[in-house]
């Protein structure tokens, strides 16, 4: 089928499809859903939010595209030009791109009908690459007057959800991805957009799911130290900041499960660690 110049960003097309839920007649889902993945780097948040990523969701929950091209989607939003598309850029419209790439991957991995088919070999590549994004983004932003959602954080945190949450998830990937959400949890940047919430509950599901072992829980919780801000540039102090709210978060999320979850001292013996106000 043949389309006219920049009708993938005409809102009305869009919105059109979605109000029907049906594709154009002759339409081939799988491409469709391909050239699609370009709007997600639009600084037009209706584009980008309201009809694109909404969109996607549509033809992946909904059951327009088939197992290979679900495949096909996971490898794209974990690629170059996408979920790592002008990596290391702070500031800058690239960020919209990786973030809801990174948005992609639950409705891909998880959230279709093909969830189960999906290998634990796909599910480590697609984690290790998120894993490796999130250790090398440079824009932490929430959101972006007059652009929308940025929220590279907290989509990261759902994605690692995903796979870390995923049937075919291993012990040793939660292990991983908790160390992941670890590093979302302190990075030197202020974290005001309830990230906090986000990274939280990916921690608490993967727990949850039994997809780490007790040992490894504790010293991961062990792992959460107070820095002192020696350079006095305050980088120390906005990540002891940013671990103490996730800190909080991960409590409560443990708390409103189980009252008497065994995890819950354990978690308030981290937080203590970084009570700077504390007297003996």
């Amino acid at each position: 089928m043949t389309r006219e110049p920049g009708q993938m960003q005409n809102k009305m097309f869009l919105r059109e499809i979605i109000e029907s839920d049906q594709l154009p007649s002759g339409e081939n889902a799988g491409q469709f859903a391909r050239e699609l993945m370009q709007n997600l780097v639009s600084p037009d948040p209706e584009l980008r939010d309201d009809l694109t990523y909404r969109l996607m969701g549509m033809l992946s929950v909904g059951g327009h595209l088939g197992f290979s091209d679900h495949e096909e989607l996971l490898g794209m939003s974990t690629d170059a030009e996408h979920l790592f598309h002008g990596i290391g850029e702070s500031g800058t419209d690239t960020v919209f791109m990786r973030s809801f790439s990174a948005l992609m991957i639950p409705l891909l991995l998880v959230h279709g009908e093909y969830a189960h088919r999906f290998s634990t070999s796909v599910v480590e590549e697609v984690a290790n690459r998120l894993l490796s994004y999130a250790i090398t983004e440079r824009d932490w932003r929430g959101y972006v007057p007059d652009k929308g959602w940025a929220h590279s954080v907290a989509h990261t945190a759902d994605a690692l959800m995903a796979c870390g949450t995923h049937p075919e998830a291993t012990k040793e990937l939660g292990d991983s991805i908790l160390q992941g959400i670890k590093h979302l949890a302190m990075v030197p940047y202020p974290l005001g957009y309830l990230e906090d919430d986000r990274l939280a509950f990916a921690a608490f599901s993967i727990i949850h799911h039994n997809k780490t072992a007790s040992a490894n829980i504790q010293r991961w919780l062990d792992s959460f130290q107070l820095v002192t801000d020696q350079d006095n540039d305050g980088d120390e102090t906005l990540c002891g900041a940013n671990a103490e709210h996730f800190l909080r978060s991960l409590y409560f999320r443990f708390l409103h499960a189980d009252r008497m979850n065994t995890w819950l001292e354990r978690v308030v013996e981290a937080l203590a660690r970084f009570d700077i106000y504390h007297l003996d």
